[in-house]
């Protein structure tokens, strides 16, 4: 008896992106795409509708960020198996994303090559991680997370903002500012401000 099809729904908001992936699963005589969706939430609600065996998904949509495409997902099924999608391999990003419950996380760079794969193998229970995002995550597996006032204070020197600006901007004083700052620089190992912001933009921790 023939298997049954991998029923599959794509969630990307470039809708030329989409139309490519849609095109390569679809031509694949084991993959059937059920929907597709150019939004977090339109996401959701196709899979809460359509229950496919797979989700692919963008991990920045308009409205929400793939780690919470995934978590909405595995709230209406727990063993939803969903594949996330980046053109960028910091591994703060891979790590929200996988702590959601996501099983695969594919750089678009090699879409071409993985893709169906993944999606079989994903399909079958298993994990997938791109190399280059499994090394990041090997390399810093033992570092302190950053805190959220962390990285508040690190977007505001991202913008520009001296200390004092950013002590008013959040409410606090300009000495909690610093101390945020130097815990921040500490566990990023930086020497300074500008080497903290070009670690955290690396690691996917500030766009």
């Amino acid at each position: 008896m023939t298997p049954a099809a991998i029923r599959l729904i794509v969630v990307d908001d470039h809708p030329l992106f989409r139309a490519g992936v849609v095109a390569m699963l679809a031509a694949e005589p084991d993959i059937l795409i059920v929907g597709q969706a150019g939004s977090g939430k339109e996401g959701v609600e196709i899979f809460r509708d359509m229950r496919p065996d797979v989700a692919v998904v963008d991990l920045k949509l308009p409205d929400m960020d793939g780690d919470e495409v995934v978590g909405a997902m595995r709230k209406i099924d727990p063993m939803a198996r969903v594949i996330v999608l980046t053109t960028y391999g910091g591994d703060a990003a891979a790590r929200r994303t996988l702590a959601a419950g996501a099983q695969g996380y594919l750089l678009k760079t090699s879409l071409a090559n993985d893709l169906v794969g993944v999606v079989r193998a994903v399909h079958g229970g298993q994990h997938r991680i791109s190399a280059e995002v499994a090394k990041r995550l090997h390399e810093h597996r033992g570092d302190e997370s950053l805190t959220e006032r962390e990285l508040s204070v690190l977007r505001g020197v991202a913008a520009g903002l001296e200390n004092k600006q950013i002590a008013q901007h959040l409410g606090i004083g300009s000495n909690t500012v610093k101390e945020h700052l130097s815990h921040a620089m500490a566990k990023l190992r930086a020497t300074n401000r500008a080497h903290a912001l070009s670690i955290a933009i690396a690691r996917g921790y500030l766009d």
